[in-house]
């Protein structure tokens, strides 16, 4: 089985940058015990503030497995990151070809 990348893409309001990058490493941290993907974020090189976040599994049979095991750690920090979105949020979930 192929590896599963998810991106989810948006912009973040310029006066709440502060609070979203304290929330990411939040994220970061807690995905860090997470034995199913790595998580990273990216800003994208020449427009501030329009950030990508990138799930990566070593498998579809990993990333379901992630899917199930999001728990409200991970919610709660994920409702907070929204609260600092501007406009829309684009989710892309690519799969390895063979």
């Amino acid at each position: 089985m192929g590896k599963v990348i998810l991106t989810v893409q948006y912009d973040v309001k310029n006066e709440k940058r502060t609070d979203y990058l304290a929330t990411v490493d939040k994220l970061k941290t807690h995905y860090a015990t997470n034995q199913y993907v790595s998580y990273s974020v990216y800003e994208q090189r020449g427009k501030q503030n329009s950030f990508a976040e990138i799930i990566l599994a070593h498998s579809e049979v990993a990333y379901k497995k992630f899917e199930e095991s999001e728990d409200e750690t991970a919610d709660q920090l994920t409702a907070q990151l929204a609260e600092y979105i501007e406009g829309k949020t684009r989710y892309t979930t690519y799969i390895e070809t063979k």
